[in-house]
């Protein structure tokens, strides 16, 4: 047993060594042949009497074979290092020899890379980080508004999640602590900080109970908001501010990256939980949810609870809701939920700047080929003097990657100067986009990206000059041809740069077309001239309804005499503003069915010179007039798609309109024309069934007042900035605390609702440029290489007699074949990949006929450009000197 166990040993420790031999590289082990065969032989003999060997011996023997290994691992790292420093300086006195080459391929990949990384970082902060709040794997957004009844019992019911309410920013005034000022406020819940797990920076955030009636009078700030309104005051905990009249205790301040639900946020404060309040509990300030998972939950059993829970809630209300409410509501990830807007045309862009990058390569590539071809007597040489094929390749392939590396570093300083352009385009309300910048991720995706384009574009010249044949490559005293094989791939590259232009370009031309038409659309009224202005009375001293429509009687009477002003009018809501003003009705002939969801109609209030300010067609009927006052008959005006839609050929003048909880019905006496209101596309969400205006006098709100906060609107040739000054100082003469805001003109309301499809337009544009510049310059760098190459060839056709115009011909038509294989190509292509567009389209579809003819004439234009000068060269060799060459 004992000369079996020492056998064992003796094999295992000769096979360590002899292991720790074999994986020394196998050019060290040549050099050193003889003194590893001694050292092998020494050991080995030692091995023999392993057991014999004290511990001593036995552990120098284990040292002695490490040491070698390491000093061996060491050489052959200092030469691979050696080496490469050698193959990098020779390759930047190459690159630097041949600036051209040099900076149009850096130029070139700083476009791509560039758009990659500036992209990429707003990806990165969106879609790929993980949002700044506590586990955020754990948080959810529960879909559909719910009242605070059901907020209540979900709170308490729920097992599987942590349940928290929010409202969307809605403006109160804040006064006594200088001019008033109009701020953004969301209502949340008790536990709304707690959920989200994000400590106050000063003082605290909202306590439990603090929600409930007699203990909500407290207020938490944005930073933003303390820092500007409150001078960085760290005292400002316990300081008494007045929100709508209303005493609140500054309990709190947030850090700088805390913007839910939005980064116009500028504070917080507790919605009021009353059960008492039948109506406000279970019918008015329906709430959004976020919630936390529980440790043992999963989103699905959150949401199979949800959907049990809502049946449950159902029938908890004091009235009929029906079976089936809210049974859309899901529960999704508050990462995916809070992108849902961006994913897509973040996605998009991606795709589109990954496109760009791809065309740089193939560009770059094609001439690197030409370049390694030109080289490829030096190559021979290199070959002839010892240079393994390996070694040619990485020295190409050093090349590659130092021009890619500088076309990073150029592209991320032109990531850096254009981030704050192109997040300026997309849409302002994301807080995680507003937050986007260059960080250590994006220089890590940069670096990444370097390599991989380096590699990708040199690989090809890389190989191609390692199979060359020495002697023909030798004998040569020029450049020569780099085959049939060169040629084509040149060629596929260029194809393949073409067509990813041509996808480019269609998408671009998609988004022109879908733009143009969206601004050769009618919103129904006239913008031009007209200035609008957010007026907003506290409830304090104006409480009264006859007080309010005194205000706005006295405000409009005096605006009237403001320079340039030619008519004024006032209204719960401007065309474009993101007001939604809406109201549950009964229709005549459309009884209203308990239990069933109510017909909900966009409701203005609005004084008698509305219509006529804004240039509204009457189209049957009356329109209000100053005797529709609140002692007269209730009378409403409605859009035509709404008698349209609701008494289809009937005539609606003298039907009756009864809001739910009126017992007077009002009548029709007008239909006027139909106002985009909400955008300039006439996007209306799905449950607004219609349009009516209401006489301000007469009319009333969801909350079943008389709406306070109002736009006036005016007629004017005076500038904004100039109406804004002299209103504020005629305000202040009513009324010093009444905030004046939202100055500006209705035509930049109408350009803002157009700015999501303008800014996504100039984007693709400015891609599809750079890809068109990128391929043209493809297309005519292999043509004008391919005539180079010729040249002997042109000499022959024009000795044998072909006529320059021939010649001019042949070198053309290879520039319109290259072009029109990369044409069809990229059509179809984007017959697919457009589809992938349509919701960013209006009026216009994938497939539109005029955009691809249009993107084929251009791309057929270039080929011409293009090809022109070489075609010009062939044109015009002489065969005298073009026999000498050869």
């Amino acid at each position: 047993m004992a000369d079996v166990t020492s056998t064992t040993r003796c094999r295992f420790w000769l096979w360590l060594i002899r292991l720790i031999g074999v994986i020394v590289p196998r050019r060290l082990r040549a050099d050193w042949k003889q003194e590893w065969e001694a050292e092998l032989q020494s050991r080995e003999a030692l091995l023999v009497e392993w057991d014999k060997l004290d511990w001593r011996r036995k552990s120098n023997l284990l040292r002695r074979s490490t040491s070698a290994f390491w000093d061996a691992l060491w050489l052959q790292t200092y030469r691979w290092e050696d080496e490469m420093l050698q193959d990098l300086r020779f390759g930047l006195r190459m690159l630097f020899k041949d600036k051209g080459f040099t900076v149009v391929a850096v130029l070139s990949l700083s476009l791509g890379i560039g758009g990659n990384a500036a992209i990429f970082s707003l990806v990165n902060r969106v879609l790929i980080r993980p949002l700044p709040y506590l586990r955020p794997d754990r948080l959810v957004r529960v879909t559909e508004a719910y009242p605070k009844g059901a907020i209540a019992a979900l709170q308490e019911q729920s097992e599987t999640m942590d349940v928290a309410a929010f409202t969307a920013d809605s403006q109160l005034s804040m006064t006594g602590q200088g001019e008033a000022v109009r701020l953004m406020c969301s209502q949340v819940s008790d536990n709304f900080f707690t959920l989200l797990g994000t400590p106050p920076r000063l003082g605290r955030t909202f306590e439990a109970g603090e929600d409930r009636p007699a203990r909500d009078r407290v207020v938490i700030l944005s930073h933003a908001l303390w820092q500007y309104r409150f001078g960085s005051d760290p005292n400002v905990i316990g300081r008494p501010v007045a929100l709508d009249g209303v005493a609140r205790e500054v309990v709190g301040v947030m850090p700088p990256d805390f913007t839910f639900p939005s980064p116009s946020t500028q504070l917080w404060i507790p919605a009021r939980f009353d059960s008492t309040n039948e109506e406000e509990y279970w019918n008015y300030g329906w709430m959004s949810l976020i919630a936390r998972l529980q440790s043992s939950s999963s989103q699905p059993q959150a949401q199979s609870e949800l959907n049990t829970l809502n049946v449950q809630i159902s029938s908890m209300f004091p009235w009929p809701v029906g079976d089936n409410w809210n049974a859309k509501s899901i529960v999704v990830p508050l990462q995916e939920d809070l992108t849902r807007n961006l994913r897509g045309k973040l996605l998009l862009l991606l795709a589109a700047v990954g496109c760009v990058l791809l065309i740089a390569c193939a560009n770059v590539a094609s001439v690197s080929l030409a370049r390694v071809a030109a080289r490829q007597r030096e190559m021979a040489v290199r070959a002839a003097l010892g240079a393994g094929r390996g070694r040619i390749v990485r020295q190409l392939l050093t090349e590659s990657v130092a021009l890619a590396v500088a076309g990073a570093g150029l592209g991320l300083l032109l990531a850096y100067t254009s981030l704050s352009l192109v997040k300026s385009l997309l849409p302002g309300d994301n807080a995680l986009l507003i937050e986007a910048g260059i960080d250590l991720q994006v220089f890590a995706f940069v670096a990444a990206l370097a390599l991989v384009t380096g590699l990708t574009f040199g690989l090809a010249p890389a190989f191609g000059a390692s199979k060359q044949d020495l002697a023909s490559a030798l004998k040569t005293r020029g450049q020569q041809p780099a085959g049939l094989a060169g040629a084509h791939l040149r060629s596929s590259l260029i194809v393949g740069e073409v067509a990813l232009a041509v996808m480019l370009l269609i998408g671009a031309g998609l988004l022109i077309k879908s733009l143009w038409l969206l601004t050769q659309e009618n919103p129904g009224f006239r913008p031009e001239q007209v200035v609008t202005v957010r007026v907003y009375p506290q409830q304090f001293p104006v409480q009264e309804r006859a007080a309010h429509i005194a205000l706005y009687d006295e405000l409009l009477r005096r605006a009237r005499g403001l320079t340039g002003v030619s008519d004024a009018a006032a209204a719960n809501t401007a065309p474009m503003s993101s007001e939604l003003p809406i109201l549950p009705v009964e229709l005549e002939g459309h009884p209203f069915v308990p239990g069933d969801r109510p017909t909900l109609l966009w409701a203005g209030a609005i004084t008698p010179d509305y219509f006529n300010i804004l240039r509204i067609p009457l189209l049957n009927g009356r329109l209000f007039s100053e005797a529709d006052s609140e002692k007269s008959s209730e009378v409403v005006v409605v859009s035509d798609a709404t008698a349209r839609q609701h008494w289809p050929g009937e005539n609606p003048i003298g039907k009756h309109i009864r809001i739910l909880w009126e017992q007077r019905q009002r009548t029709i006496v007008g239909v006027a024309g139909d106002v985009r209101q909400f955008d300039i596309s006439g996007t209306t969400p799905s449950f607004i069934s219609g349009a009516l205006y209401m006489p301000y006098r007469q009319s009333t709100d969801l909350n079943r007042k008389l709406p306070t906060d109002m736009t006036l609107l005016f007629r004017t040739t005076a500038s904004a900035a100039q109406l804004a000054g002299e209103l504020r100082e005629l305000v202040a003469s009513i009324n010093p605390d009444l905030p004046v805001s939202e100055v500006r003109t209705l035509e930049a309301a109408v350009a803002a609702s157009i700015s999501p499809s303008l800014s996504l337009m100039w984007l693709f544009v400015s891609f599809g440029g750079a890809a068109l510049i990128l391929a043209a310059i493809g297309v005519y760098g292999v043509v004008s290489y391919s005539t180079a190459q010729r040249t002997y060839e042109m000499g022959v056709r024009m000795a044998f007699g072909a006529t320059p115009r021939r010649l001019f011909g042949l070198v053309l038509g290879q520039s319109l074949r290259l072009t029109m294989a990369g044409l069809v190509l990229g059509m179809l292509t984007s017959v697919v990949l457009t589809r992938f567009m349509a919701s960013f389209l209006y009026g216009v579809t994938g497939m539109d006929p005029l955009t691809f003819a249009g993107v084929g004439f251009l791309l057929i234009a270039i080929a011409f450009v293009a090809g022109y000068v070489p075609a010009r060269r062939a044109a015009t060799v002489d065969p005298l000197i073009a026999l000498r060459q050869e």
